[in-house]
């Protein structure tokens, strides 16, 4: 009994304990038995209670730690980068898709103009072969034609030659030079190959016999370089960089650019600075009295210095009737009836340099204007030399 008495008090201690635990309630214990199993069972069920509370806690830990990972990246410290990641990423797929779309349309553009020459090219090619098989055709009907006169032709043309030979004394073709030609008292122009301008007695005609009388010459009879070949030429080195202005005047008063730059050469070595001994004023070597309205007062300006001497030679051709000697013999200070004691009179006076130059004719047209490298050197009066 005493024994009963003992599990009775032990049990009824334990019945308080687990009472006191709010939460023992909600176990669903098995009833209270003092069969050993059921007490058994009692404290299994205790004891799992108590490592389910162990784990609970951890996973509490578990949940504070995703919470702060939350709140990360609410605050935007991992996020911001994560977007500006995202933000980036975007911007240099839309620069590398522009840019395919750009080099695309480019090759695309390339492309077309490829296709228009190469279709260009072979519309050309066929209008080329249809022209060749229409000119074949037609050299064809007329080389049948032109055989049946070739007698006729060979008569017409002795016919003519004698005819021709009679008035070649009074013009030559245009650009040429002066071979065969003569004028009036001045005779035959003595061109040949290296003169094929004309001889120096006779662009000087009547400079030794009774005054200066010079046979009338049109521009387009004479042989001259094309303004290409000048400035291209090692002669009008010195023009080059200013070939600009000569073409803007040859535009303007219809002188060839050529012959701008031979005046140029000849008057001042194609040098914008120099002052004559007159003080005739840069490139052109223009009197101080052509100088109105130059930019800045500055005569030597070289658009404007051109463009004066150009105007000035212009307005002399025209007053001269188109005579080419007399209007550029006037350019040097040469007049109808000069001499040779008038020509040279400034070298007794104390002035050598202002002598009109004897071989001024000779070396335009047949140095200069041929684009001969030692033009300064030609001719045979040579009277500026004693001025050195």
């Amino acid at each position: 009994m005493k024994f009963l008495s003992v599990v009775a008090a032990a049990l009824a201690v334990v019945a308080t304990t687990v009472s006191a635990d709010p939460s023992v309630e909600a176990l669903n214990l098995p009833a209270m038995s003092k069969h050993p199993l059921s007490m058994q069972r009692r404290e299994a069920i205790l004891n799992n209670r108590r490592a389910g509370m162990v784990t609970k806690r951890h996973s509490k830990g578990s949940k504070r730690s995703c919470k702060a990972k939350t709140a990360n990246a609410a605050s935007g410290k991992s996020g911001q980068a994560v977007v500006g990641s995202a933000k980036q990423n975007a911007q240099q797929s839309q620069v590398n898709t522009q840019s395919h779309t750009q080099a695309h349309a480019q090759a695309q553009a390339q492309s077309q103009s490829d296709s228009q020459s190469s279709s260009s090219s072979s519309a050309k090619a066929n209008a080329s072969s249809n022209s060749n098989s229409s000119s074949d055709s037609s050299a064809k009907a007329s080389s049948q034609s032109s055989a049946s006169s070739k007698s006729d032709a060979k008569s017409d043309s002795s016919a003519s030659s004698s005819s021709s030979s009679s008035s070649s004394s009074s013009s030559s073709a245009s650009g040429a030079g002066l071979f065969g030609f003569s004028s009036g008292s001045c005779g035959s122009s003595g061109a040949n190959d290296q003169q094929p301008n004309g001889s120096q007695n006779f662009l000087n005609c009547g400079l030794t016999s009774g005054g200066w009388n010079p046979p009338k010459l049109n521009l387009d009879q004479l042989k001259i370089l094309s303004g290409t070949q000048a400035a291209d030429s090692p002669v009008f080195a010195p023009c080059k960089n200013l070939l600009w202005a000569f073409q803007a005047a040859e535009k303007a008063h219809g002188v060839p650019a050529t012959v701008l730059m031979s005046f140029a050469m000849q008057e001042s070595t194609c040098n914008p600075d120099v002052t004559g001994g007159n003080g005739e004023q840069g490139l052109m070597q223009i009197t101080p009295d052509k100088c109105g309205g130059a930019p800045g007062g500055n005569c030597k300006d070289p658009w404007f210095n051109v463009d004066a001497g150009a105007k000035y030679f212009k307005n002399t051709l025209d007053s001269c009737g188109g005579n080419l000697l007399q209007a550029m013999g006037q350019y040097n200070g040469w007049t109808i009836g000069l001499t040779v004691q008038k020509a040279t009179a400034a070298r007794w006076q104390g002035n050598c340099y202002a002598q009109n130059n004897l071989d001024y004719l000779y070396q335009m047209l047949n140095g200069w204007f041929l684009g001969k490298e030692n033009t300064y050197s030609m001719g045979t009066y040579k009277n500026l030399a004693a001025c050195k």
